[in-house]
């Protein structure tokens, strides 16, 4: 008697676990570090370009305009360092660097140069941004940060310098799939374990009766330097602005005028002051003072002027937690001079967060997910189109950037055609953008 044997028809989470490759997951130092810090691998800060490259230049479309500008450097990655020997199509030796545009309004391919190095990634020293290096997100972009001046503040270019680690998970191809989804989740719980708790942020989206209970702040004069800064911007926006092309009423002017005064007079009190100093209490409470009045004001002006009190608030958050990321470059205890909820609050916010089964589902995490190899996440169609590409380095939008790529919502790809990849040749890498 004959035996016909009938194979089993392969179960989706089979089918799904055919398309696994090979990836890496690139991890971030929970604060920034000092340009000095001898890493390889990092994000941000100051490229250790061998003295034959010159900084990539590209044209960058800025409110229409074309201006030929340095681009933003991006990340170093030392190869070396980056697990995947006998199966990664990337070298085995040498560095690459990352640069892109930072304006992305509008902008779905940004203009990006990759370059490679067989050197390994400490054996050149940092090399100095050049003068017509572009301001993060472009000079007056929308998501430009406002206190601070590229023609004063080294960090309104460079970004903070973030040391980065690797780690091995196997990456699937699939879209808006529940067992791919399931598939994705369980590799990442390998890599990065099970997760933390999800925690409501400190800072993001506070609102002004909390910052009237919290005395924790201001802690040194640079955060009060960048406050002012900031109201100082948005109310000579508002004044030269006008509402939503109206002209302003005379009681708002009348108004704006007086808080520019008092923003001008803190800045005046700032330029005699050493940043990084603690704030004595009289000038704690006045400052204090002086800011609420400010949020009050404005409170009163609903209606009348651009400017929400939820943004002025919203900016005191981003200011401390611009401070502390400069504190934290800096011979400075941060635990000595700084809250340590504040402290603590910004180390946290790209911990690996408890993924959900909808995070797996549709490749989204609290979590930003910086990668090389596999697949990666997509928003639109990017994944798709470059298939049959290599990921060099997707870059989530992760809060340890400035707004230009802040958002959770926003992901940056450095593709390479696999052809070109073997041949070395980093002149062909193209970047896509793509947000929710």
């Amino acid at each position: 008697m004959k035996v016909v044997v009938i194979p089993m028809a392969r179960s989706e989470r089979d089918e799904i676990e055919q398309t696994a490759r090979p990836a890496v997951l690139v991890r971030r130092s929970d604060l920034p570090v000092p340009l000095t810090y001898p890493a390889r691998s990092f994000f941000g800060g100051l490229p250790k370009l061998p003295p034959q490259f010159d900084w990539p230049t590209a044209e960058v479309r800025v409110y229409r305009e074309l201006e030929t500008v340095a681009l933003t450097f991006v990340a170093q990655i030392d190869l070396a360092e980056v697990p995947g020997a006998g199966w990664s199509p990337l070298p085995t030796r040498g560095t690459l660097y990352f640069f892109c545009s930072s304006v992305f309004c509008g902008e779905g391919h940004p203009p990006c140069r990759v370059l490679y190095s067989p050197t390994d990634g400490s054996a050149y020293p940092d090399r100095a941004p050049p003068p017509d290096l572009m301001p993060l997100a472009g000079t007056n972009g929308d998501y430009q940060v406002k206190w601070l001046d590229p023609n004063l503040d080294f960090h309104s270019k460079v970004e903070f310098k973030y040391p980065v680690s690797f780690r091995l998970f196997r990456d699937f191809y699939f879209r808006e799939d529940s067992v791919g989804g399931e598939l994705m989740v369980e590799e990442l719980c390998k890599a990065l374990g099970p997760g933390e708790p999800h925690e409501s942020d400190l800072l993001q989206f506070r609102r002004l009766t909390e910052y009237e209970k919290d005395e924790d702040w201001p802690f040194n004069w640079l955060l009060i330097t960048y406050v002012v800064r900031s109201v100082l911007s948005h109310v000579q926006g508002d004044l030269t602005g006008g509402y939503y092309g109206k002209p302003l009423t005379d009681e708002a002017t009348m108004e704006l005028k007086r808080l520019r005064a008092g923003a001008i007079g803190w800045l005046e009190r700032c330029r005699g002051l050493t940043p990084m100093d603690d704030v004595d209490p009289e000038s704690k409470a006045s400052f204090r003072s002086w800011w609420f009045d400010v949020a009050h004001a404005y409170k009163e002006l609903d209606g009348k002027v651009p400017t929400y009190v939820s943004t002025i608030a919203g900016d005191l958050g981003n200011a401390i937690n611009h401070t502390i990321r400069c504190m934290a470059t800096q011979d400075v205890d941060i635990s000595d001079h700084a809250p340590p909820s504040y402290v603590a609050n910004l180390a946290r916010q790209n911990h690996w967060k408890t993924p959900t089964e909808r995070d797996g589902k549709y490749r989204h995490f609290n979590t930003a997910l910086h990668q090389m190899l596999g697949y990666g996440s997509t928003w639109q169609e990017a994944t798709e189109v470059h298939l049959e590409d290599v990921l060099l380095l997707q870059m989530e939008g992760d809060l340890a950037f400035f707004n230009w790529h802040s958002d959770i919502g926003g992901v940056l790809h450095f593709w390479i055609d696999r052809d070109a990849l073997a041949q070395r040749d980093f002149s062909k890498v193209a970047a896509t953008f793509e947000s929710d």
